[in-house]
Formats: C-alpha cells, sequence, structure tokens
C-alpha cells in the first residue's frame, strides 16, 4: 500500500467514522434509515433475481447501516443467510444466520454457532451485502482497513452490493491494486448499479 493512499484512507476512515458515531447517538433518525436501507436491500435482491436463493450479508455494530436485526430481516426473502465470522490474519468464515441466539465474535460482531464456511460458499449465494464505510460512484468500498472483505470478494463472482447511508457515497475512495470494487450501492434513497470504469 503507497503511504499516500494510506494517509488518504485514514483521513476518509476518521471522517466517515466520526458522522456514524453522530448518526449513532440519535436512534430515531438511524432508525427511518435502517428501516429504509432494509427496504431497499428487498428491492435490491428481487430486481436482480436474488430472493429466496443464498445471500451473504452481515449483523451490524451499533455504529454501522441496518438494525441490529439486519440479517435476521433479510432471512425472509432468502433460503438461506451467511454472515461472517472473523478469523486470524484478516481471514472471514461463514455460518448460517438462523435466529438463534449468537454470540460476540473477535471484533465485537454478532456471530452464529454452528457450522462454519470457507469464503468459497459465497460462490452459492445470488448477492452479497456487504458493510462500507463509505463507497464512491465506481464502487469502490472503504472498510475498515484490515482488508478481511477484499479477500473473500476477490475470490468470488457473485454480485455484490455494499450498503452505506447516502451521507457515505463519496466523490472518490483511496484504494490500491488489491483493493476490491462492488458492482452495487444500497442507500436509503434506493440502490443503483455501480459506474464501471
Amino acid at each position: 500500500m503507497s503511504p499516500r493512499s494510506s494517509s488518504a484512507k485514514q483521513a476518509l476512515r476518521a471522517q466517515l467514522t466520526q458522522a456514524r458515531r453522530a448518526l449513532r447517538d440519535d436512534p430515531q433518525r438511524k432508525a427511518l434509515l435502517d428501516a429504509a436501507l432494509t427496504e431497499h436491500t428487498m428491492s435490491f435482491l428481487r430486481d436482480i433475481g436474488a430472493e429466496d436463493s443464498n445471500i451473504a450479508a452481515y449483523n451490524p455494530l451499533p455504529t454501522e447501516p441496518g438494525a441490529a436485526n439486519f440479517a435476521d430481516m433479510l432471512r425472509a426473502h432468502a433460503r438461506r443467510v451467511f454472515v461472517p465470522l472473523s478469523l486470524p490474519d484478516g481471514v472471514l468464515a461463514w455460518a448460517v444466520q438462523d435466529g438463534a441466539p449468537a454470540a460476540p465474535g473477535a471484533l465485537g460482531i454478532s456471530e452464529p454457532a454452528g457450522p462454519r464456511y470457507t469464503s468459497r460458499v459465497l460462490d452459492s449465494c445470488g448477492a452479497l451485502i456487504v458493510p462500507a464505510l463509505g463507497v464512491d460512484a465506481s464502487g469502490m468500498r472503504l472498510g475498515k482497513g484490515a482488508g478481511y472483505y477484499d479477500r473473500a470478494l476477490s475470490a468470488t463472482d457473485a454480485p455484490t452490493a455494499a450498503v452505506v447511508y447516502d451521507d457515505n457515497v463519496v466523490d472518490a475512495v483511496p484504494h490500491d491494486a488489491h483493493d476490491v470494487a462492488v458492482q452495487a450501492v444500497i442507500t436509503p434513497s434506493g440502490w443503483w448499479w455501480a459506474e464501471r470504469k
């Protein structure tokens, strides 16, 4: 990673993280935005023909887009919902979100019990719904910096969509050659295809 790109990513992460914390402190507004996000995520699944297929989603942290039960709400529109589990060395495993009680994992994210799958399971999915701190019009997403999702997304051809709030859509996300763009963006205002370059 180039020093310039690393510095630009850190600055943008700090800016977007601060905005997310402010939104977390306004639960009524966050709830309204999260309800719209869920509605448009379901529209995305329906519009691309992924409804009733396997999908991958996530269990949001309090500052992330989506209600605490985001993955559970998507279960009604999917065959199975796989959610990520954080392993050492920036690797994701996946488990089925089945509605059973879950426990906080290594990064404090809710993780279901049950069988673990490698990221190869993503090839069985009709869509991957991924979190991001920010995203630009070309689909470049800014994560938290550990590269978990870049590694997972680089190994699959399943359609991918980043879920962000409208003010998390930025002019340009600094990126390096190993960063993986998403194909679509879902916000409280709707969803749209990224502009491929």
